[in-house]
């Protein structure tokens, strides 16, 4: 929509300054003309060239306005999609929760084997529509500039947190716990479990790591995992909607994680491995 009107005032600009150069030009011509002949005839190009500069000063108005038009509504439907899409994530985490709660009350009671597979394999399944419905919520957030809930946290609090909801990622902190960052909590969560996830479905990893440690005056947080790595370019993995095989995903995951590390002052990174894959997120440490 910028774009559109920024266009329409150049175009419109130009058009003035051609139509009043043009007109400057034969008013003084046929000020300086001697002969009634010749300035009768100066005088009929300069009603010609009033009338095709009125005429495309109002065809470039015409057109600039339809099409700030056309960009209005595009965002309008664009904020609709967002909204839509914002509504539906925060209206299904509920029932997802429940279904997720029941589904693990019935895994922890059952005793028959074959049932307890069938069970399983819901469960997985309601966690990847879980983390797919959250995808989509911050990919709504992002698309309506929404800001992050930034706050100051310790390495021990992140932890102790996080283990509470995925306590089977292994931490390796190798500095101290009681450093801080800024940080939107549950986003940061978001990406972890997104990382996770993506290195269990795609990558076939059955070991998770996330390896701690220190920067200069930042603090990182790299996950590694003993999957099947990253064969293709590197430098394509966070555009959305690009998939890199007939296996991968759609690579909004990814795009978001890359979004809300900017949103946190922070940086994404795919550091080579020699197996695996290894993601590194780092922030700003809070003195």
């Amino acid at each position: 929509m910028f774009f559109s009107l920024a266009w329409l005032t150049l175009t419109l600009s130009l058009g003035v300054w051609w139509w009043i150069l043009g007109f400057r030009q034969a008013k003084t011509i046929s000020e300086i003309s001697l002969s009634s002949e010749r300035q009768w005839e100066l005088n009929r190009v300069n009603r010609m060239l009033q009338l095709e500069g009125s005429f495309f000063l109002s065809m470039l108005t015409l057109g600039g306005v339809t099409l700030a038009v056309l960009s209005y509504r595009d965002h309008k439907r664009s904020k609709l999609i967002a909204d839509f899409f914002s509504t539906v994530t925060h209206e299904m985490k509920t029932p997802i929760a429940s279904l997720q709660l029941q589904i693990e009350v019935l895994l922890e009671d059952t005793k028959n084997p074959e049932l307890k597979r069938k069970l399983t394999k819901i469960w997985k399944e309601n966690q990847r529509i879980e983390s797919q419905m959250g995808n989509a919520f911050y990919l709504a957030s992002l698309m309506q500039g929404e800001a992050l809930y930034l706050e100051t946290l310790t390495l021990q609090e992140l932890k102790d947190s996080y283990s509470h909801h995925e306590p089977d990622l292994v931490w390796d902190v190798s500095i101290a716990l009681t450093k801080k960052v800024h940080i939107d909590k549950k986003a940061f969560f978001a990406m972890l479990k997104n990382l996770s996830d993506n290195a269990k479905r795609h990558g076939k990893a059955s070991v998770i790591k996330l390896i701690v440690k220190g920067d200069k005056n930042k603090i990182c947080f790299i996950m590694e995992d003993n999957g099947s790595g990253f064969l293709g370019n590197k430098k394509f993995l966070t555009q959305p909607f690009l998939r890199h095989s007939k296996t991968s995903g759609s690579g909004i995951g990814l795009y978001i994680v890359k979004k809300l590390m900017e949103k946190m002052k922070g940086n994404l990174e795919f550091p080579d491995s020699p197996y695996g894959f290894l993601v590194k997120l780092c922030l700003n440490e809070v003195e």
